[in-house]
């Protein structure tokens, strides 16, 4: 059993999880937005993401600031 090869096969399959549910999160939101609340699977999603920005603090700074931290390291992966 080759251990480095196990492991660089287990972080491709995450990293292409994360990548998955990052598009659905976004196409989430973004229906959840255009269509309203009432739209089944979607419609919770942005109550959701509301109440996570109001953890963060009333402007949503630490999630703004935290959103491009985790997309510059996403495009540097992305890059290489």
């Amino acid at each position: 059993m080759n251990i480095p090869n196990l492991l660089e096969k287990t972080k491709t399959i995450l990293w292409e999880t994360s990548t998955v549910l990052g598009l659905v999160l976004a196409v989430s939101v973004l229906v959840s937005t255009l269509f309203g609340p009432d739209v089944p699977f979607f419609g919770g999603v942005l109550n959701n993401v509301q109440g996570v920005i109001e953890a963060l603090g009333s402007e949503g700074l630490g999630l703004i600031i935290a959103i491009i931290i985790i997309l510059n390291v996403w495009n540097r992966k992305s890059d290489v």
